[in-house]
C-alpha cells in the first residue's frame, strides 16, 4: 500500500519508534529504539524520589518529550517499567517499596500519557527484562525460559508456549519471594524467609557485616576503610575476587539460597533456559557458579542437563528495551494487554 507522498506503509512502520522507561531507585533510564528494538538514543539522570511522584514522573515526561523530538521517526508509545507491584491494566502502582512514600496507587500511565499526548503502558522491571531478554536476547527462540534479575530485590519473569506469563495484574514470577524458610527473617513483602532475604543484593552485604562483627578474618573491613556501611555487594565480590575465604563463603550461601528457589521454578516450569541477570549475579562469579550448581543438584524431576544457564545478552539495557518493546506489542494489538510472541 501507498501513502501520500510515495512512502509505502511497510516503509512507514519501519520508522515507528518507541520510548522506554527503567525507573530505578538511584537512576531514571530512557531509551528511545526503533521498530527493530535497536536503541537510537538514550538518557540517564538520579530519580531523586524523596521529591515524590509528581515530579519524577514529570522529569519522566520531560526526558520522553525530549527523546521524542529528536527521533527519526514517528514516536508511537512509551513503556514504563518500575520496580513495583503494579495493576497493568489500570496503569496504577500498588507499592513501590524502593522508593519514598511507596507510590500507593499513583496511576502512572495517565499521568505519563496526559503530559507527553502519547499512549503509555506499565510493567513490572523484570517482567520487561523478560520481554527483552525473550524478543531479542538470550531467550529469543524459546518456548520455555525463567528470567532473574538479582540486585536490591530480586525479580523474576517467566516464559511459557512462548509468551511472557503475567498472571493477575502482571504480577508472575516473583521468584525473589518464593518461601525457602518459614521461621527466616521478615521480608519486604510481609513473609518470612523469602529468597530476597537470603540472595539479594542487601543480604549479601548485611551477612558480610555480620561476619565482620563476629571477628572473621577477612579483608572487608580494610577494604571498606573501617567503614562497615562501605561493604557492598560490589565490594564483597572484590574480596572473593583476591581469595578473601569469608567473602566467598558469603557469596556462596547466597548464590545457594538463589539456587534452591530456582529449583522450585525449574520443577515447576521445566524451562529450555534460566537467564540470570542483575548487579549481583554477575557470569562465572562466585554467587552465579552457586547458584547455578544448587539448582542443577536440587533437580530432580526435571531434564536438567537440556536446561541452559545464561547471562542476559541485552546486558544492562534490557529492562529499558524491554519497556519499550513492550509498548510497541501493546500499540501493534491495538492498546489491548501485549502478548509477547504473538
Amino acid at each position: 500500500m501507498r501513502r501520500a507522498g510515495g512512502e509505502t506503509t511497510s516503509s512507514v512502520r519501519k520508522n515507528l519508534c518507541t520510548v522506554g522507561v527503567d525507573l530505578g531507585g538511584t537512576n531514571l533510564k530512557l531509551a528511545l529504539i526503533d521498530a527493530q528494538g535497536r536503541i537510537i538514543d538514550q538518557m540517564i539522570e538520579p530519580t531523586r524520589g524523596e521529591e515524590g511522584a509528581e515530579r519524577v514522573l514529570a522529569r519522566i515526561a520531560t526526558g520522553v518529550r525530549r527523546l521524542a523530538a529528536a527521533a527519526p521517526g514517528r514516536v508511537v508509545a512509551v513503556g514504563v517499567g518500575v520496580p513495583a507491584l503494579i495493576d497493568m491494566e489500570a496503569g496504577v502502582v500498588l507499592d513501590l517499596p524502593n522508593l519514598p512514600g511507596r507510590w500507593p496507587r499513583v496511576p502512572v500511565t495517565d499521568i505519563v500519557a496526559r503530559e507527553t499526548g502519547l499512549p503509555a503502558f506499565l510493567i513490572n522491571d523484570v517482567r520487561a527484562f523478560t520481554v527483552a531478554e525473550h524478543s531479542l536476547g538470550a531467550a529469543q527462540g524459546t518456548e520455555t525460559a525463567v528470567c532473574v534479575a538479582v540486585g536490591t530485590g530480586i525479580g523474576g519473569g517467566l516464559i511459557a508456549h512462548g509468551r511472557v506469563v503475567l498472571g493477575l495484574g502482571g504480577s508472575a514470577g516473583e521468584v525473589g519471594h518464593l518461601i525457602l524458610a518459614l521461621d527466616g527473617p521478615r521480608c519486604g513483602c510481609g513473609n518470612r524467609g523469602c529468597a530476597e532475604v537470603f540472595a539479594s543484593g542487601p543480604a549479601i552485604a548485611a551477612e558480610a557485616i555480620r561476619r565482620v562483627l563476629q571477628g572473621n578474618t577477612t579483608t572487608l573491613r580494610d577494604l571498606a576503610d573501617g567503614d562497615l556501611a562501605a561493604i557492598t555487594p560490589a565490594l564483597v565480590a572484590e574480596a572473593a575476587a583476591g581469595g578473601d575465604p569469608v567473602a566467598i563463603e558469603v557469596l556462596e550461601r547466597a548464590g545457594t539460597y538463589l539456587g534452591l528457589a530456582l529449583a522450585g521454578v525449574i520443577a515447576t516450569l521445566a524451562p529450555e533456559i534460566v537467564v540470570l541477570g542483575g548487579g549481583v549475579a554477575q557470569p562465572g562469579g562466585f554467587y552465579w557458579r552457586a547458584a547455578e550448581a544448587a539448582a542443577r543438584a536440587n533437580s530432580h524431576v526435571t531434564e536438567i542437563d537440556r536446561i541452559v544457564f545464561a547471562p542476559p545478552a541485552l546486558g544492562y539495557d534490557a529492562g529499558v528495551i524491554g519497556a519499550a518493546w513492550w509498548a510497541k506489542l501493546a500499540i501493534a494489538t491495538g492498546g489491548e494487554r501485549a502478548v509477547v510472541g504473538s
